[in-house]
């Protein structure tokens, strides 16, 4: 028989106007989940997905005030990409063409069988588990040509030891080359992404270039005759 532990870690939100289904999900779903939060309107289930941390959503389809397709449509436009399963009795196919580019993960037609929802939630909740450990473990650390180390993660940049000290703006041009550092970022495509549309000096990128190779070292980003900027890293 299925056991569902890595429930207790997570928390789901059910959308249901009908009082009895909602409190019959809830009396079962709170056995497993860390937290249940409820909702009995598109509205009110905005709002606790945006202000509360959720996992899963559990949504009805019909809904006073606002359904469950406008609900999560509202949703995805935050890009919210918190798993759905919709629960409805219609399935026409006005219905369906609504939910489809919504990217949910299922659409149960009630009477709802509680199993299949644990099982759903079951497998979207290890491959959540699985990419958080991934994630967890991925390395973000690297070491430029002259040895200085840097860590992305926890936002840390040393050499030998020493931690050098770089203002916000020149640790965000340290990891744009490093994201980057397979191309070579132009003047204009550094201030775009850097400044997102300021007014600033046409020296700016220049002078910020000057002074992060002022503390890490002046060959470890490489200039590219008309072209940019290349960071050098060790393979």
């Amino acid at each position: 028989m299925e056991t569902y532990d890595l429930f207790k870690k997570y928390s789901i939100l059910i959308a249901e106007d009908d009082p009895i289904a909602l409190n019959s999900l809830v009396n079962i779903l709170k056995r497993y989940f860390k937290n249940v939060i409820t909702a009995t309107n598109g509205y009110e289930a905005y709002d606790n997905a945006l202000s509360q941390k959720v996992d899963i959503i559990l949504t009805d389809m019909r809904m006073p005030y606002q359904d469950g397709a406008d609900f999560i449509e509202q949703l995805r436009e935050f890009d919210l990409n918190v798993p759905v399963i919709f629960m409805s009795a219609h399935t026409d196919s006005k219905t369906l063409l609504r939910v489809i580019p919504l990217n949910i993960t299922d659409y149960l037609v009630k009477p709802i069988q509680i199993e299949k929802v644990l099982s759903l939630c079951h497998v979207l909740l290890k491959k959540k588990a699985a990419l958080s450990e991934e994630q967890h473990t991925a390395k973000h650390l690297y070491q430029l040509n002259n040895g200085v180390h840097v860590d992305l993660t926890h936002k840390v940049v040393s050499h030998e030891g020493t931690m050098l000290l770089l203002t916000k703006k020149e640790f965000e041009l340290l990891s744009l080359l490093i994201k980057n550092r397979h191309s070579v970022l132009s003047k204009t495509q550094i201030e775009y992404l850097l400044w997102s549309g300021e007014v600033i000096s046409e020296s700016s990128v220049k002078t910020l270039v000057k002074k992060l190779r002022s503390k890490i070292g002046e060959d470890a980003i490489e200039t590219v005759k008309n072209l940019g900027y290349k960071i050098s890293l060790l393979s």
